[in-house]
């Protein structure tokens, strides 16, 4: 399904998919001694020439610099839709790295749903 509809945006996206940097890979977390999601097979990395890393920006553990983000949104939604989150949107951010976590997903959704029913 996530393949067909990235495919559906056209040729102008093929670049930011093509050569992944990575799916299954049995490794730490760069930094820490936890296994990364790679090692699970949830989290793929797409082409790393198009990415923000905030290890690569020189950032450290709690001074982290941002860089702007080049992956196409377009890309992002097509992965949130079917149940994975982006690393774009985190602290430390990673913009190449999506995996698959329907259950946070799926919390994040109750939570928002009480705060607007009160």
């Amino acid at each position: 399904k996530i393949r067909n509809e990235l495919r559906k945006l056209g040729p102008a996206y093929q670049r930011y998919l093509r050569d992944s940097a990575g799916a299954f890979n049995w490794r730490t977390i760069a930094g820490t001694s936890r296994l990364s999601t790679h090692s699970f097979g949830i989290a793929v990395d797409i082409n790393i020439k198009n990415a923000a890393y905030w290890r690569w920006a020189g950032g450290k553990p709690g001074n982290v610099r941002w860089r702007a983000n080049r992956i196409p949104m377009a890309i992002v939604e097509i992965f949130e839709r079917h149940g994975f989150i982006w690393g774009g949107q985190w602290y430390h951010y990673d913009t190449m790295h999506f995996e698959y976590r329907p259950e946070l997903i799926a919390i994040a959704r109750k939570v928002a749903s009480r705060s607007c029913a009160n």
